[in-house]
């Protein structure tokens, strides 16, 4: 026994913006368009990432600047930094942290164990890890609460002020 794709929906984050796409048989999907089967087999389809035309945009133009060249070295850079700075800050003020994932989505970690898979990032020390995100957003640093994700557009001065905020959080 087999499965077949009747229906396909994908959803994602492309540019900071969210968007989606769907796709299945030409004979399921031409009841999406009222011109091409009337009003009584026309089949209404909205949600809130549907035909964003901003995401679409923001989506192709950041696949056009990735694929310039040298961008995704750049871009591992970028994120080799920010985490050198946060791992030289917890070090010096005796913060017990890992840092886990790649340059180009990673996320601290406030424990003394070793991060293995998905269940041993949950010995988070939450509290310690609502004071970093606290200091970095009262810092001006746009952070979601996991997860990092380092941009082409982070400048120097960008760095300078995550390290200030870094350090800020482990004040009283």
């Amino acid at each position: 026994m087999g499965s077949r794709l009747i229906f396909a929906h994908l959803g994602k984050l492309l540019g900071w913006f969210s968007f989606s796409s769907l796709g299945c048989k030409k004979e399921i999907m031409k009841h999406f368009d009222k011109e091409v089967v009337g009003s009584d087999k026309w089949l209404m389809q909205l949600g809130t990432l549907s035909g964003n035309p901003i995401a679409s945009v923001a989506g192709l133009k950041t696949m056009e600047i990735l694929r310039r060249p040298g961008q995704y070295n750049k871009l591992r850079e970028i994120g080799k930094k920010l985490q050198e700075i946060q791992s030289k800050i917890f070090r010096e003020q005796g913060i017990p942290y890992q840092i886990v994932g790649d340059e180009t989505l990673f996320d601290v970690i406030f424990t003394n164990r070793n991060c293995i898979d998905y269940r041993s990032t949950k010995h988070d020390d939450i509290s310690q890890a609502s004071k970093y995100n606290k200091s970095l957003r009262e810092q001006g640093i746009l952070k979601a609460p996991s997860k990092i994700y380092p941009s082409l557009a982070i400048s120097e001065v960008d760095l300078e002020m995550t390290r200030d905020a870094v350090k800020m959080q482990s004040t009283p």
